[in-house]
């Protein structure tokens, strides 16, 4: 079954089931359509993000009832804002975000997740996968000239950490071991959030590489004046992108693990 007849079905299940009766909608009626949901978005998961713009727009126009039209939106917006198995696949919620409830047309009755989609979508729109990366202005260690972030012509990961933030301390330990075997020109820029001089001084003096082809940058924005936190989303720490030497992200909230990947692939891209 292609994804278009997963839709259909989804369409029809949803007139049948609550057709004229939307004021009924409660989690029983709701269980059945979650798990269609998910047979969908399984489905979707490796086709082009035009065609999931698409048919998200098909299954949401669908819903003829307003109610479960909301329903339908809000789930579909969660499950691409919230941890989708695909990196880059949060566009596919930021879109349906922008064209179903930035507009007007269907709005989300619970407050907080309307402010969290919100939110998200702000933070997070700048910085997509497969986009220019904004260009940050940032401060060194020492010294008032500030660094252009990320800069063209080489293979950069910009990583935003706080020392405060266990999450980024685990990594931060992991990370040197990752870099010293990507094997690849690479300029790391580690970006210290936080507001403790001292407690980044410790940090510097600890996250070390000996590999002669990766170049680490350590920089910060005590006063946010860059407004890396929209350009990036940085809401919370750790957050990590890859961007090619053309500027283009092309990995982003990457793990760890994952950084090793990507830094794997270009390695093998770049010895042929």
């Amino acid at each position: 079954m292609n994804s278009r007849k997963i839709i259909l079905v989804a369409a029809l299940i949803l007139s049948a089931a609550f057709g004229g009766r939307a004021q009924q909608l409660d989690s029983t009626r709701l269980a059945p359509l979650d798990s269609l949901l998910g047979v969908y978005y399984e489905a979707m998961i490796y086709e082009p993000l035009e065609v999931k713009y698409d048919e998200c727009d098909f299954l949401i126009s669908s819903c003829k009832d307003s109610l479960v039209r909301q329903w339908v939106t809000t789930r579909i917006i969660e499950h691409y804002i919230s941890d989708p198995p695909l990196m880059g696949e949060e566009a596919v919620g930021i879109y349906v975000y922008d064209k179903w409830v930035a507009s007007g047309k269907v709005a989300i009755a619970d407050d907080w997740l309307a402010f969290s989609a919100s939110l998200f979508a702000d933070f997070n729109r700048s910085s997509l996968l497969g986009m220019k990366a904004p260009e940050l202005m940032l401060l060194p260690p020492v010294g008032p000239d500030k660094v252009k972030v990320p800069q063209k012509g080489s293979l950069s990961v910009l990583y935003f950490f706080d020392t405060s933030c266990s999450k980024c301390k685990a990594s931060s330990i992991l990370l040197p071991h990752v870099l010293e075997e990507a094997d690849v020109p690479l300029v790391f820029y580690a970006v210290y959030t936080g507001q403790d001089g001292d407690e980044w001084a410790e940090f510097r003096a600890g996250f070390t590489c000996s590999s002669d082809k990766v170049r680490i940058v350590h920089l910060w924005d005590p006063e946010t004046d860059s407004d890396y936190p929209k350009k990036y989303g940085v809401l919370s720490t750790p957050k990590m992108f890859l961007v090619s030497p053309e500027g283009i992200i092309e990995g982003r909230r990457l793990e760890v693990d994952a950084l090793a990947q990507l830094l794997a692939i270009y390695k093998t891209y770049s010895a042929k």
